[in-house]
């Protein structure tokens, strides 16, 4: 599935370069762009002397493109992938122990509206739409009895799947996940005043002005979602069709083998990027209800429905 990601780190802007407004100097601006995860990501440092900035836009970079060595879809090598070729992986590397742990965990919280393993069901049905061929009951049963998180060995010297057949996404997570990291980096690096986007947002602090980070959501006109060392992730089915119309997408109940209400849009904000991303896959796919009491059991959690008219 391709998502633009962009990571814009502004550390220590001023109020004038964010609002366009008062006292205006020359602003340095260091900035990156390239290729993870199969999509266009960006990053940006303001106002910092440029020695420092580079050093951190490297830094970043080398930690993104190493732990997509981990978690891709895409690198037919990465960790990942050679768990969901082989059904093993030996001696994995701690990052990816803790990642895999984490999402078994929130599927077990979520009691599986969040589901790392949907995966083969995901790909089963895209395949189907796409080729025109009719969704047949008896395959889609046989394709949903691959999916269950309980079905995952995950121990520090081995990941493993019970049932043949099995495979993860760590799509619905990872990226959170990452922007967590990434904020980790920028706070050792004494950085206060930074929003990170990796497609989930992470507010540092405030902006230099003392005011909130103030994020839009897309095609919500006039929605927007005040942070401060608080996270936000956006689900919505709409994102990704299967075929050529509308009626079924990529976000998937694992429980069900359904797809999510095509033009209703969950934000949820989070004390952390990950929760708060596992969190919206979670209830993208949940009704209203449903997800409105998840969401109230998760201590820092928010949540914000939206339709598109």
């Amino acid at each position: 599935m391709k998502r633009r990601r962009c990571l814009s780190i502004l550390a220590g802007a001023t109020a004038a370069a964010l609002s366009g407004c008062g006292n205006r100097r020359s602003v340095e601006v260091r900035k990156w762009r390239g290729v993870l995860f199969n999509a266009e990501v960006d990053l940006a440092i303001h106002d910092l002397p440029a020695r420092e900035a580079e050093g951190l836009i490297a830094e970043c970079v080398s930690e993104m493109q190493r732990l997509e060595q981990m978690f891709s879809l895409y690198l037919p090598d990465s960790v990942l992938c050679t768990l969901n070729r082989e059904g093993r992986v030996a001696a994995p590397p701690a990052e990816f122990v803790e990642l895999v742990a984490e999402a078994l965990r929130i599927a077990g919280e979520t009691k599986g509206a969040f589901d790392p393993t949907v995966q083969p069901y995901w790909r089963w049905l895209r395949e189907t739409v796409e080729e025109g061929k009719a969704i047949e009951e008896r395959e889609q049963a046989r394709e949903l009895a691959k999916v269950g998180y309980q079905m995952v060995r995950c121990r520090a010297d081995e990941v493993q799947y019970d049932r043949a057949g099995m495979a993860m996404t760590l799509n619905g997570i990872a990226q959170g996940w990452i922007t967590d990291r990434a904020c980790a980096l920028l706070r050792r690096a004494g950085a206060e005043h930074c929003l990170v986007n990796l497609g989930e947002f992470y507010a540092i602090g405030t902006q230099p002005s003392g005011r909130d980070w103030v994020v839009g959501i897309r095609n919500a006109e006039g929605q927007e979602v005040s942070l401060r060392e608080k996270a936000l992730a956006v689900s919505s089915g709409a994102g990704l069709y299967f075929g050529t119309g509308e009626g079924v997408n990529h976000l998937i109940n694992p429980r069900t083998g359904g797809c999510a209400e095509d033009r209703r849009i969950v934000a949820v904000t989070a004390e952390t990027a990950c929760v708060a991303d596992a969190l919206s896959t979670a209830c993208g796919v949940l009704g209203d209800e449903e997800a409105e009491r998840l969401v109230r059991s998760w201590d820092g959690a928010d949540l914000l429905i939206l339709r598109q008219s």
